[in-house]
């Protein structure tokens, strides 16, 4: 590849990022409307540069850059348990409704439009039949879908792609050789399937195995975990394809194994498990919105590409993709109905609703476009035909399919709202900390001292709760972050404190400050900020922070000590600057902030004190705490919501008082 197209490549893909980026900050400050949405219009308004004009991804490249890694993340984010509990759904709605929808559609396909071979009109179907999890989690992010609905959505999107792209794959095979057989091409489809399944995980096992070795000998997380993390996909991927199976279905079925050693695959630091799920947490945020992004930038150049040839061809295509996707939904819809997949539903009116429910959850999204922009530009020596064609029906069936449920689900389904009021909340809240407190001093009250400095602290959590802006809560801590920043800097330039420990506490506070953030796009740039530091700036902090166990221990009572003094003096350059800060309109902002680093400073300090048993104690008390919500939705039938609530509560508190013990 020349250098001058070599740039233009990566001044494209660049636009691509920021347009993501850029889509990202809008669904920040306007949460109403789904994220994907906002990721099209960026692209739509990058279709009109001149870079554009002809944009393409080889295909190839596309199913291994983008595929791949999101694939594997889906199946490592996937619990093996409910996989186990809705196996029979998935085989039903991922495998068996896919292939019968693929035929319907692809036979539908072929007798409207008899010009297109009937290959690649099963090889259309098979592109529009996978569904998006994602892309659900998107559109029905402010109503209230059913929990074992939405877990057999999930399950099924993890398992459909597969189908479709196998299906797609034997599509452009009978294409390119002309011979088609059901029989031959069900064969195959079992082969590339379970063969790509057993290679997954194999591959996975090996791979786990090899990160469980490293991680056992102590190795830096950044310098070889990740990379080989990362780096699983893409090796199952190539590897499974080489021996023409499904590179997906192994990618799949690998990134289950890796969820299923999650935990030991997560090393004991809180910093180790931050870098390797923030690193994709960024990946797959990044490469789901490079895809909607890309439909944006492709769709309106097919759309006067067409419209160019013929209008009447043009609206024929879109008309054909209205069919597509009505075809798609009845069977959906049936499916449920007819029991063919179980639906949980305690009346007949209950169960249709849920039914129409899955019907119209159907979002086509991300495996979609990517299958479509994987058809290839010649089969055979020859040019694909229709290749436009298709894209562009793949792409107004996704529009479509966004659009649709965005209208109709919340007519049909309940919308997210609290069922409770600021005075229950507050109410319960006190008699929460009371009975905690009450179970201390009746169980617990063999060391006095203790027991009353644990009494302190749960006293603290009887606050009102008031209202107070998540932004203007982010902001300040920014900045009394960066304060804290620049007062220990100060002070390792002075060698007051070593500058390896100036910069581990550093990172910790990232490390607290990103488990505070909400906000999509702040936690995006959070998340980059801590793998830059991680990768970049401090691998040799890596190498000795994870490997504190076999650390010297007047080398950690060093570091102790300046932790003890950094911390001192950054509470009370803080505590100065919230007093300076305190204004009318930021009470509740401040008061928040003013008790996160009382507490931290409280537990800090506390040298003298029997921290063991305190901890003890606070874990108790919190047990405590859990068991009261629980009686109490029981007794009282609390709402969903606030049990919630005060779940929530419990575990924030849980999380800032124990977190300094890091």
């Amino acid at each position: 590849m020349k250098v001058g197209s070599l740039m233009e490549l990566f001044f494209s893909v660049l636009l691509l990022i920021v347009a993501t980026v850029s889509a990202n900050i809008m669904y920040s400050f306007f949460p109403r409307i789904p994220l994907a949405f906002y990721q099209i219009g960026t692209g739509f308004i990058l279709s009109w540069l001149p870079q554009f004009d002809h944009f393409q991804l080889e295909p190839e490249m596309f199913f291994v850059i983008i595929l791949a890694p999101l694939m594997f993340n889906e199946g490592q984010n996937t619990s093996y348990w409910a996989l186990r509990h809705n196996f029979k759904a998935i085989i039903s709605l991922a495998i068996v409704l896919a292939l019968v929808t693929i035929m319907v559609a692809g036979g539908l396909t072929s007798w409207l439009w008899p010009a297109l071979p009937t290959t690649l009109a099963m090889g259309l179907a098979a592109i529009v039949t996978p569904t998006d999890a994602v892309a659900v989690s998107s559109i029905t992010a402010n109503v209230q879908v059913p929990e074992p609905v939405m877990e057999t959505l999930e399950n099924e999107s993890l398992f459909n792609d597969a189908s479709g792209i196998v299906a797609l794959n034997l599509a452009v095979v009978a294409y390119s050789t002309g011979q088609f057989s059901v029989s031959g091409s069900i064969g195959r489809f079992l082969v590339v399937f379970v063969g790509g399944v057993i290679v997954g995980i194999i591959l996975g096992s090996l791979l786990v195995l090899l990160q469980l070795f490293f991680q056992r000998q102590s190795f830096s997380v950044a310098a070889v975990t990740l990379p080989i993390n990362v780096l699983s996909p893409f090796l199952v991927y190539l590897a499974a394809e080489e021996l023409h199976l499904s590179g997906i279905l192994a990618v799949v079925a690998a990134g289950i194994i890796h969820g299923i050693y999650h935990k030991q695959l997560r090393l004991t630091s809180t910093g180790n498990q931050v870098v390797l799920t923030t690193t994709w947490e960024i990946l797959s945020q990044l490469l789901n919105g490079f895809v909607f992004v890309l439909l944006g930038v492709t769709l309106p150049r097919n759309m006067l590409d067409l419209a160019d040839f013929s209008n009447s061809h043009f609206l024929v295509l879109l008309i054909l993709a209205v069919g597509l996707y009505v075809v798609m939904t009845v069977m959906r819809f049936l499916w449920a109905q007819w029991d063919l997949v179980k639906v949980a539903a305690a009346t007949a009116q209950e169960h249709r609703k849920n039914s129409w429910v899955i019907a119209l959850s159907g979002v086509h999204g991300t495996i979609t476009l990517a299958m479509a922009f994987t058809l290839p530009l010649i089969v055979g020596r020859k040019i694909l035909p229709f290749r436009t064609d298709l894209i562009f029906i793949a792409e107004a069936i996704i529009v479509i399919s966004l659009i649709v449920p965005t209208i109709i689900l919340p007519q049909i389904l309940p919308r997210q709202k609290n069922t409770y009021t600021i005075k229950q909340f507050n109410h319960l809240l006190t008699q929460m900390v009371d009975y905690a407190i009450q179970e201390l001093k009746s169980h617990h009250n063999e060391d006095y001292l203790t027991l009353s400095q644990v009494i302190n602290l749960l006293n603290t959590q009887r606050g009102h709760r008031e209202y107070a802006s998540a932004q203007k809560i982010m902001q300040l801590f920014q900045r009394t972050l960066s304060l804290e920043v620049a007062i220990v800097n100060d002070y390792a330039r002075n060698n007051q404190v070593s500058w390896e420990s100036a910069q581990r506490y550093e990172l910790k506070q990232l490390f607290y400050l990103r488990k505070m953030v909400l906000k999509p796009w702040l936690r995006f740039r959070l998340n980059w900020e801590i793998v830059r530091r991680l990768l970049f700036n401090q691998r040799h902090l890596l190498w000795r922070a994870y490997r504190l166990k076999k650390t010297a221990p007047e080398e950690s009572d060093n570091y102790q000590q300046d932790v003890y003094r950094m911390e001192n003096w950054g509470y009370h350059a803080v505590i100065k600057y919230l007093r300076r800060m305190h204004q009318p309109n930021n009470k509740a902002e401040i008061r928040i902030l003013r008790h996160y680093y009382e507490v931290r400073h409280q537990r800090l300090n506390r040298r003298d004190a029997n921290t063991t048993s305190e901890s003890e104690l606070l874990i108790a008390a919190f047990q405590y705490e859990y068991s009261f919500v629980q009686q109490e939705a029981q007794k009282q039938k609390l709402s969903p919501d606030l049990v919630q609530a005060l779940n929530e509560k419990i575990s924030t508190d849980q999380f800032v008082y124990m977190t300094t013990d890091d």
